[in-house]
């Protein structure tokens, strides 16, 4: 039987166990957050596995609207309709198939109804122009969507320049979970990622097995660890798009600089609200 894969670490099933955990910032723009198959099953035991990114986007005083795979297509449309900027959260492996290659034998657990939704929340966003977070494969899924490609296995189809450990693994039975490593990663010059965190050198979590391989169009990398693998990305335009291979969400209350990465994007959605209301 093959094993299934998540990134949902040990501590945060124990500690994720009340319904209804997002807090609701009345005046603040609204940030849509993707659930699939796995969130939303969780989600019937009161679990939900993105509480800490919905935290991170209330505590810098903007609300949650959860887009799901269980929600049909006039639901997502009116939630669509609603949002001043999108979180793409981390999870299971994208298809290689929306980024035309076969299937690799390294190739994990993968959602293809998270990848149909995660892709026509990327095509309204690119439509209306909405800021855009994406996170560990939320960075993926954001370089897949603009044209680019992934490694579908870092250790079997990267040859780095020195060797970076970017994912320790807890097995349990059927199932192996991600949990946290960490590495250093070196920013690069004139880039957003850069103004937001001002240090050029910053050491990070780590909990994947997937890469950016040919970066997007209309893409610059924006961060690289040691052995040159891409850790981040942004949209090389004035519109907030901005992806990361860590987990900034998860780092905000032993390492507050990395909070600056979800001020500036609540702070462009809030512009992006304002000039819509007008």
């Amino acid at each position: 039987m093959k094993r299934k894969t998540y990134i949902i670490p040990v501590v945060l099933i124990v500690t994720l166990l009340s319904c209804g955990s997002d807090q609701n910032v009345a005046n603040g723009p609204s940030i849509g957050i993707t659930y699939g198959t796995v969130q939303m099953k969780m989600d019937t035991f009161c679990i939900d596995v993105n509480k800490q990114y919905v935290e991170a986007v209330n505590e810098n005083g903007a609300h949650v609207i959860k887009i799901s795979v269980d929600d049909d297509e006039d639901k997502i449309d009116r939630k669509l309709a609603m949002l001043d900027g999108i979180l793409i959260p981390g999870g299971l492996d994208v298809h290689p198939s929306r980024y035309n290659e076969k299937e690799f034998h390294k190739l994990e657990t993968v959602d293809p109804k998270l990848d149909a939704l995660e892709f026509r929340v990327l095509k309204y966003a690119r439509k209306n122009e909405l800021p855009v977070l994406g996170i560990c494969r939320g960075c993926q899924i954001l370089n897949v969507f603009y044209g680019g490609s992934l490694y579908q296995d870092i250790p079997a189809q990267y040859a780095g320049k020195t060797s970076v450990q970017h994912r320790e693994q807890l097995d349990l039975l059927v199932y192996t979970l991600s949990v946290a490593c960490y590495h250093d990663i070196q920013l690069e010059r004139g880039t957003k990622l850069l103004q937001m965190l001002g240090n050029d050198t910053l050491e990070v979590n780590t909990y994947h097995h997937q890469a950016v391989k040919d970066i997007a169009p209309g893409f610059i990398v924006n961060a690289r660890s040691r052995d040159g693998l891409v850790e981040g990305i942004e949209h090389n335009g004035n519109i907030f798009i901005l992806g990361t291979q860590f987990h900034p969400e998860k780092m905000r209350d032993d390492r507050p600089v990395f909070n600056k990465i979800f001020e500036k994007f609540i702070m462009a959605a809030t512009v992006y609200r304002q000039v819509h209301e007008q």
